[in-house]
């Protein structure tokens, strides 16, 4: 792999750190909020862009020893800048409005925008060092830029499930920390190509037997509850509902829709070069993925808040992810050598990432639009808005029906793949079978809730509003997600070659130990 060096390892997160900072310091006029945000949003996906592009050549963007994008990484700030921009266009309306109903001032406007984009510059940081130390303290400022988000409405429930959320993540991440240090103590006995910070140093000294046997294993359990813990991954999810149900609606987007991504792609840069090493890692990975993916399933049938149901849901998902980044190290831990099986579950691992990032995000700005025109977000106390809101209706149809694996859109390729991989990975196809009840149960949660609010008639709590479907750009940010879900559905070749470069960029890791 070719090296190049180049600022854009520091672009990608500077500017809309940068836009955050004019907002905070000149955002009192409407036009310097929403319009900054909005262009520092295109600047910041065109650098993405830019990145995508460079690294599908094979080549290594890194700007001075610590920062570091290769295909894996550009995928994952593509996701976030692209997410990111249609959550700042979305909000347009929905915060206004929350300001017209006196929920919130108009200093809490300028607030939000700035946060949100400070939130989404720590999660672009967390996508390019090649520092272990520094990835767990951006990691960290993930948590302390959206925990404001979580609490933004300040009463008393937000304020509760701000701290259950900062304090659980907090404790939960200084398990990372813990790894992280004894994965650098390990390696900073030897003197491979100087810096014991870098992961890729530590990746080799790994492979060289430098770092001892049970460091490696009691890093690795200390990561995985760790970055797990961000990644929402049962047992360690309790934070996930509470944060998403309490979040404006945008922000709960953002934090299913990609934050608990990047808890996975920590994961996936500090766990995996250890695989073929330790059998046990890859199939411990395994049955946490299964398990997380069985709680968050039957978690969603006793939910009545919508959001709290969708967030049961991200939890189920992203058992799938797991599952698939467990499976694709069984081989290499039983053989040594990176196979078939191995190629398939992380590349259907990574393309439900996608997947789910649309998805989700789609499915929480319905939630949102359905708040917006509302105000009510219990599924008893909805109903017949099939009729006024059509657009908000169908987007959620694809939505639930593409979360649950359902033929034609995104959701049934990426788990159809993840499904392929527990047959082809030996002793692992009960893996599938599970997999495959769980999203029967997913697609029967999902018309469920979806009869309850859609059709039928029109709930006593509706009947003297006057309901009608949500703004242009609000809908038109739906229709959007809804469109990359049906081309990702049919035409899935379409981003073949970007997840097959972030593949082998992990296979390599596995293999290798290192990039």
């Amino acid at each position: 792999m070719s090296e190049i060096v180049s600022s854009y390892c520091i672009w990608i997160f500077i500017v809309p750190a940068l836009t955050a900072m004019f907002i905070l310091l000149f955002g009192n006029k409407k036009f310097l909020r929403e319009w900054v945000a909005l262009i520092g949003m295109i600047i910041t996906l065109i650098i993405s862009i830019v990145i995508l592009i460079e690294t599908q050549s094979k080549v290594l963007i890194e700007f001075g020893s610590h920062l570091r994008i290769d295909s894996l990484s550009s995928l994952f700030s593509f996701i976030i800048s692209v997410i990111g921009l249609m959550v700042i266009i979305y909000s347009f309306k929905y915060v206004e409005r929350e300001k017209e109903k006196g929920i919130i001032s108009d200093k809490k406007v300028k607030s939000f925008y700035w946060q949100v984009m400070l939130f989404i510059s720590t999660m672009l940081f967390a996508t390019t060092t090649n520092n272990i130390i520094i990835l767990w303290v951006i990691i960290e400022a993930t948590t302390l830029a959206s925990a404001i988000l979580v609490a933004f409405y300040w009463n008393k429930d937000s304020v509760e499930a701000g701290y259950k959320y900062l304090m659980l993540l907090t404790v939960g991440i200084s398990f990372a920390l813990f790894g992280c240090v004894l994965l650098y103590s390990g390696a900073a006995s030897s003197l491979i190509k100087g810096e014991p910070l870098q992961i890729s140093v530590i990746s080799e000294a790994a492979k060289a037997g430098i770092i001892p046997s049970s460091i490696i294993l009691l890093a690795v359990a200390f990561l995985i509850v760790g970055f797990g813990t961000k990644a929402g991954i049962a047992p360690f999810h309790a934070w996930l509902p509470d944060a998403h149900a309490e979040a404006p609606t945008p922000v709960s987007a953002l934090l299913s829709g990609v934050m608990i991504k990047v808890g996975v792609y920590a994961l996936i840069r500090t766990v995996t070069m250890f695989y073929t090493s330790f059998s046990i890692i890859s199939v411990f990975i395994v049955i946490l993925g299964i398990f997380t993916m069985v709680v968050g399933v039957f978690m969603m049938f006793i939910q009545e808040d919508l959001k709290r149901f969708l967030a049961y849901s991200s939890v189920s998902q992203m058992g799938y992810i797991i599952m698939g980044l467990g499976l694709s190290g069984v081989v290499p831990a039983m053989s040594g050598v990176v196979k078939d099986g191995s190629y398939i579950s992380m590349y259907g691992s990574l393309f439900h990432i996608v997947n789910h990032s649309i998805i989700k995000s789609l499915l929480f700005l319905c939630v949102g639009a359905i708040v917006f025109k509302t105000g009510i977000r219990r599924i008893n106390e909805l109903g017949g808005l099939g009729r006024k809101m059509p657009i908000t209706a169908f987007c959620f149809f694809i939505g639930g029906l593409a979360i649950s694996g359902v033929p034609m859109l995104n959701g049934f390729m990426s788990k159809f793949t993840l499904f392929l991989a527990g047959v082809k990975v030996p002793g692992m196809v009960w893996t599938t079978v599970v997999a495959i009840i769980c999203s029967i149960l997913t697609l029967a949660s999902f018309v469920h809730v979806s009869y309850r609010i859609f059709m039928g008639p029109i709930s006593s709590e509706l009947k003297s509003l006057n309901i009608s479907e949500v703004p242009a750009s609000m809908w038109l940010m739906m229709f959007v997600l809804v469109l990359f879900c049906f081309i990702l559905g049919v035409s899935p070749q379409v981003i073949y070659p970007i997840l097959n470069n972030a593949t082998n960029v992990v296979l390599s890791i596995i293999s290798k130990g290192g990039l």
